[in-house]
């Protein structure tokens, strides 16, 4: 029988088996591209992501940085306080080194590299007007800068920043778009090849095993290809955990789920995967169609961004930066959304933190300013009555009751003041080591005869409780206007409680109330039974003449005094309240390091009036005041001298050197204040006798709400009495 050789097979067999062949080989040959060209494709998928973000995140904080400036250069303007300036000088630094990363991350984009230049050109255009303006601050003052402030409202530069960020990060999303679309495809072109591939395997089978499992390796080579792809994707994405990056298909339904969308929304992929995204809305989010209006809005305009409400796993709610691109194939078809959302609730909190302190501030500024002035008219009447009544008395039968009015309202002035004082944080402090137990057992005794028996009072004291530092009698008044406001709140009827314990403020409780210092405190908590407040109201509890009462019954200083002491003695004021559940205001004061002492001085006891000797140089640039200082010094028998400003009082005390005691206002007219009178005035004579004066606490002489050690000050409005006992103290220590 005849061997069979190639030659012996016809030719059509040979046609079909090169045919065959060919056929393998294309398969074989798809394979290859598909596990050498589409795979590093997406192997490249997470690369091209993080650097999308990177430069759209950079972009947004050199926008930030520019917005923090101008911020902080209006805070400077406003406050004067260096803090913002720092801050200012902060962001302008940072502004330079964020726009070079700019340029690195973009350099193979010439559409983003075309943009620094003029970007580069308008930040260093708004900065130069920021800085502008700080220089007629320096130069001309407050007015004049916020004159020009006002003209420049709206920067043209600052516009111009603005847009070009926008268009950046619009092109950087654009550019991650079509590279997903494009990754996308390949992925598509893929599933086809491997179809094409399959089919050609099948009609492999004819020619030999041999040929259909080179085939199968090659498929199972790109498959790992590709699954080691996509597994890389997944710990890029999954890696994140400050945002929660996942995707929705055209309908909303979540197809995955990284960590930090576990961290952030509390849901792990198994319980959140086929779930509708709407789920992470409040109820009336849902109701309203939010969710539905963000897809459409994203698959329309091609972007989809705001701050609002979300809700965790858990039902709590927090403030999230949403952003939904829509991502499409390359013939446009929308096949899904790619969602992130970062938890921003720290942060807004930190700015209405923020917000409440700038305003708090400014009232106390403008608060303090009132009580100036209020002090310097209250001392003219408070003396005048005093004159007249020594004068009159006994000469008019009906003068002495009108007098007492006179005094009667005077000194109800006096005490607003205080409060504004208070409330500003400008009045001087006496602090002295406290036992809080001991202190609100005393206060008790007292708000039981105030109150009165339908006001239960119970006190929990705390057991071991640390000693503070704090002015006692501001203390004891702090408690009593809490008390008062709670029997208001009570109608006479309702319990009132005074708890003292220790504790401790960490870092987490400062950090969401950027006025506290993390450490060990003494709380001294009030509550009561009574009406309680809505948010709205105990939002501003604490503001200066902020009340509900009717018209008539309350001046809306009580709480300011609390707030304003609290304050002042370093502690932290906090009000917790419900309508209808009562209202506890705690206040916490710092623990006291060190030794103890007493816990008050006893009362001082006013001597009878003597008779005094020697000379006194009064200084003082109201003209009214001036007048009454001189008219009651010479009825207490001293040899007076009087001068208007600091220079006009040195030319007096050159010319009469036997003056024993200078007596001037801290706040002087002509570029000198008292304590620099002062020093100069000492300086040429050292044995002169100096008392200061003030109807506003200033740093000439008080820091940190204490007077300056060896320095003798009488506040305004002072009567004649204390006046008279302040220099009998200071001209006899010379004596004894």
């Amino acid at each position: 029988m005849k061997a069979v050789t190639p030659r012996s097979i016809p030719r059509a067999i040979w046609a079909g088996l090169v045919l065959i062949g060919g056929a393998g080989l294309a398969h074989l040959w798809l394979e290859y591209d598909r596990a050498m060209r589409i795979a590093p494709q997406l192997k490249a998928g997470p690369e091209i992501v993080a650097h999308t973000f990177e430069v759209i995140t950079t972009a947004q904080a050199l926008r930030r940085t520019v917005r923090d400036a101008e911020r902080a250069q209006r805070s400077f303007l406003v406050t004067a306080q260096p803090a913002y300036l720092d801050a200012y000088r902060d962001a302008s630094d940072s502004a330079p080194p964020l726009l070079q990363q700019l340029k690195r991350l973009t350099m193979d984009n010439p559409e983003q590299q075309r943009r620094w230049p003029i970007l580069e050109h308008q930040i260093s255009i708004r900065f130069a007007e920021l800085n502008r303006t700080l220089e007629v601050y320096e130069r001309r003052g407050y007015d004049a800068a916020r004159e020009l402030v006002k003209t420049r409202i709206e920067s043209p530069a600052m516009q111009a920043i603005d847009d070009l960020i926008d268009a950046t990060t619009a092109a950087e999303r654009a550019l991650l778009s079509e590279r997903l679309a494009r990754a996308a495809e390949f992925y598509s072109e893929g599933r086809k090849f491997a179809l094409v591939g399959a089919a050609l395997q099948l009609a492999a089978l004819v020619v030999g095993v041999a040929l259909v499992l080179f085939a199968l390796r090659a498929m199972r080579l790109a498959d790992a290809a590709r699954r080691e792809s996509d597994e890389r994707f997944r710990f890029f994405v999954n890696s994140v955990t400050d945002y929660a990056i996942y995707m929705l298909d055209p309908q909303g339904y979540v197809m995955d789920w990284n960590a930090g969308a576990n961290r952030i929304k509390g849901y792990t992929a198994e319980e959140i995967v086929g779930q509708h995204f709407s789920r992470f809305y409040t109820p009336a989010a849902r109701q309203a169609g939010v969710p539905e209006r963000a897809l459409e809005t994203a698959a329309r305009d091609g972007r989809y961004e705001e701050e609002g409400l979300r809700v965790r796993k858990d039902g709590s709610e927090f403030v999230a930066s949403v952003v939904i691109d829509p991502v499409r194939d390359a013939s446009g078809k929308l096949i899904g959304f790619a969602k992130v959302t970062r938890d921003v609730q720290d942060r807004v909190q930190q700015q209405q933190a923020l917000a409440q302190y700038q305003k708090m501030d400014a009232l106390g500024q403008l608060t303090g300013g009132v009580a100036h002035d209020f002090n310097n008219l209250l001392h003219v009447i408070k003396n005048a009555v005093e004159i007249l009544e020594r004068r009159l008395r006994g000469t008019v039968p009906d003068v002495s009751q009108y007098l007492e009015m006179l005094k009667r309202n005077a000194d109800r002035a006096t005490s607003l003041t205080q409060r504004l004082l208070a409330f500003s944080r400008r009045q001087v402090l006496d602090p002295k080591p406290i036992n809080p137990n001991a202190l609100v057992v005393d206060v008790t005794t007292l708000l039981k005869q105030v109150l009165g028996e339908g006001i239960e009072i119970e006190t929990v004291v705390g057991a071991g409780a640390w000693w503070i530092s704090a002015d006692p009698s501001q203390l004891e008044t702090a408690i009593l206007n809490l008390a008062l406001n709670a029997r208001d709140a009570m109608s006479g009827h309702g319990k009132l409680t005074i708890e003292i314990a220790n504790t401790f403020l960490d870092e987490n409780y400062a950090a969401s109330h950027s006025e506290v210092t993390p450490g060990q405190y003494v709380m001294i908590a009030v509550s009561d039974t009574g009406s309680g407040m809505p948010p709205e109201v105990a939002a501003r509890a604490f503001d200066p003449f902020f009340t509900t009462k009717e018209v008539g019954q309350g001046t809306g200083l009580g709480l300011s005094q609390v707030y304003g002491f609290t304050k002042q003695s370093n502690g932290h004021a906090k009000i917790y309240s419900e309508p209808g559940e009562g209202t506890t205001v705690k206040l916490y004061l710092p623990r006291l390091s060190g030794a103890r002492g007493a816990q008050f001085d006893a009362p001082a006891v006013h001597t009878p009036l003597k008779k005094g000797r020697g000379s006194i140089l009064v200084v003082e640039d109201d003209e009214d005041v001036c007048r009454f200082t001189v008219e009651v010094l010479t009825d207490l028998g001293y040899g007076v001298l009087s001068a208007r400003d600091a220079a006009e009082a040195l030319r007096a005390l050159a010319q009469a050197p036997a003056v024993d005691l200078l007596f001037t206002d801290i706040g002087l007219p002509g570029g000198v204040n008292g304590r620099e009178l002062a020093d100069e005035a000492r300086r040429r004579s050292p044995a002169l006798r100096i008392l200061f004066t003030t109807a506003y606490t200033r740093n000439a002489v008080i820091h940190h709400g204490r007077l300056d050690p060896g320095v003798d000050l009488i506040v305004k409005p002072f009567t004649q009495i204390s006046l008279a006992e302040k220099l009998s103290q200071i001209l006899g220590r010379r004596s004894a």
